[in-house]
């Protein structure tokens, strides 16, 4: 068997992005050639790249207020909103077969373009952005998308927003201006920001759309459409899940991993 899916009914963001990392990078080894899709949800969170700063991409205050995670992940990128009405996926390939890029363009090319063909097969107008490497309708973006290649194996993870609250998003997404500004290590200041963008969601764009198992299901048929395999569920290794909780408790729960340092200049 070279696919696995891997169906996480957990909803803690710190729990998710912590499992994520541990398929991306538990037992690179060249015999290894397991391919995995993953599918998740989480609770009210957001989500910033690894090379941003928090103080300018999130209002800390409105998060705290109103109960809102905020978590940093492994790959860059910019800062993505998450809650029930998000559909989450992650990509865990092995270079070893002739269908996966060994470059990060071209990941996104042919998976975020998978997944596009997906959505079009359930009558959703979505397009690729070449240049974004995301996923649009009618120009406005529905999707945000990142990656890690290391050691023969391409990872890609990212979110589709199926039915997400667009004004929490908004306020969630729209930092004020003095607040406690962080650095992300104890010497780093530079921040990646985020590209501003005018982001939709499937449910408002398309009448009676499908449900986030619809589209779950659509994809994983593409895939193996794609791959000539079969996508059979499976489920986390011992490794996957000892890494995944160590990641757990020595990172993700950590604000010096989410927040950063707080710093003692104005932003």
């Amino acid at each position: 068997m070279s696919w696995r899916l891997l169906n996480d009914h957990g909803l803690d963001i710190y729990s998710n992005l912590a499992m994520d990392e541990a398929i991306a990078k538990t037992e690179l080894r060249e015999n290894n050639t397991l391919n995995t899709i993953r599918f998740w949800r989480s609770q009210l969170a957001v989500v910033i790249g690894r090379f941003q700063c928090v103080h300018r991409e999130v209002d800390l205050a409105y998060c705290r207020d109103n109960s809102i995670s905020i978590a940093r992940r492994f790959t860059g990128g910019g800062a993505v909103f998450h809650d029930l009405g998000n559909l989450n996926f992650a990509l865990r390939l092995h270079q070893s077969h002739p269908y996966v890029p060994r470059g990060l363009k071209e990941l996104y090319r042919a998976f975020i373009g998978i997944v596009t063909q997906s959505l079009v097969s359930l009558n959703i107008p979505a397009k690729f952005d070449t240049v974004g490497s995301c996923i649009r309708i009618d120009g406005r973006k529905i999707s945000g998308t990142a990656g890690w290649i290391k050691r023969g194996v391409s990872f890609i993870h990212g979110t589709l927003l199926v039915d997400s609250d667009l004004d929490m998003l908004q306020r969630c997404l729209t930092p004020p201006e003095r607040q406690q500004s962080y650095l992300r290590d104890k010497t780093r200041i530079r921040c990646m920001d985020s590209k501003h963008d005018t982001v939709t969601k499937i449910s408002f764009e398309v009448e009676n759309g499908p449900s986030s198992d619809e589209i779950q299901a659509a994809i994983i048929e593409t895939l193996e459409e794609t791959a000539g395999a079969t996508i059979k569920e499976g489920h986390a290794t011992e490794s996957e899940i000892d890494t995944a909780q160590a990641l757990y408790h020595s990172q993700y729960t950590q604000p010096s991993w989410n927040l950063g340092t707080p710093a003692t200049f104005a932003p």
